[in-house]
């Protein structure tokens, strides 16, 4: 199964000193192709389900990416299904952060990109998967479904 989302909003100003990516960190990890073979699990935990495809920024500098599920594997298989069935349509990214004390000051270093998952409910406003491809068919979620108890999505096939 291939996904399209968006793992992380459009990113923080140059000047800003915290744990979230910077408009410039995100450029260097799409410009530097990082994101490619990034793992993806589930809720953070558990084996890899699958790999990162490809990473872009949309016209707002969100970060988007494409990943592949493995369903030959039964942690696969189960996450593909709650992708379907619109169980789990969000995205939430797992990194390092090295953080420095300088100054009596903490200083936020480098990110190291360690994992994207696959959540309930992401952590960050706007991280959804935005589309998905199963069995030759092309799926775009429209709109979450506030009212819904469930949280699942509206969506059609293409």
């Amino acid at each position: 199964m291939l996904l399209l989302g968006t793992c992380n909003p459009s990113g923080e100003r140059a000047q800003y000193n915290g744990l979230y990516y910077t408009a410039d960190e995100l450029a260097a990890l799409v410009r530097g192709n990082t994101l490619r073979g990034v793992p993806v699990k589930t809720e953070h935990t558990g084996n890899e389900i699958g790999r990162v495809v490809s990473g872009f920024l949309d016209a707002s500098g969100a970060l988007q990416c494409v990943m592949e599920l493995d369903e030959s594997t039964v942690e696969g298989a189960i996450a593909s299904g709650f992708v379907r069935d619109g169980v789990a349509a969000d995205l939430s990214l797992g990194y390092s952060v090295d953080v420095q004390h300088t100054d009596d000051r903490l200083k936020a270093g480098a990110k190291k990109m360690l994992e994207i998952s696959i959540v309930r409910r992401g952590a960050r406003e706007g991280c959804h998967i935005l589309a998905f491809e199963a069995d030759n068919a092309a799926v775009v979620y429209t709109e979450r479904a506030a009212d819904r108890r469930d949280g699942t999505w509206d969506c059609f096939e293409l």
